[in-house]
């Protein structure tokens, strides 16, 4: 049976948000259902968020634009905007690495990670949020990008979690 997914992240500002992630995820320790620990990095927030430059392109060097961000060095007005729907479903990771759906092996071309956690939410449109990650030692992995998709398919061999 599906989860209903958490409150949606209401919060005006990239800094404020930026406070919000690192306090709520960064701070945070996160164990999966098979005993890996994801670890949100700081330097992750704006692919998690797509943040864009003034030019509505990728952030080259996302670690020097959070320290801006923190400093109050930049704001919203430095950027090409970020996708709202992935600010406000920030909220919504933290339940999808403790009560995943399924774990499967990474097969985007385009998208680095070893494997996604994916999340079946009870709600209607995008139901299933989708969180890729870099696997950095034995029992840690990385979050690189989350994403909403309506469904998700995989193949018996790409599935990590549940095991057969």
């Amino acid at each position: 049976m599906a989860e209903r997914p958490p409150p949606r992240i209401r919060i005006q500002g990239l800094a404020n948000l930026l406070r919000w992630y690192e306090r709520n995820l960064c701070e945070t320790e996160l164990i999966d259902r098979r005993g890996h620990r994801v670890k949100f990095a700081p330097e992750r927030f704006p692919y998690l968020i797509k943040l864009r430059n003034r030019e509505g392109g990728k952030l080259s060097n996302p670690k020097w634009h959070v320290e801006r961000i923190r400093a109050g060095e930049l704001t919203d007005r430095d950027f090409g905007g970020f996708e709202a729907e992935r600010a406000e479903t920030l909220s919504w990771l933290p339940p999808m690495i403790l009560r995943h759906t399924l774990i499967a092996r990474n097969s985007h071309r385009v998208i680095p990670g070893d494997e996604l956690y994916v999340k079946e939410f009870d709600k209607l449109g995008s139901r299933h949020k989708v969180l890729i990650c870099i696997r950095v030692s034995t029992n840690l992995l990385v979050p690189v990008t989350s994403f909403l998709r309506s469904s998700v398919r995989f193949g018996p061999e790409e599935i990590l979690w549940p095991e057969k």
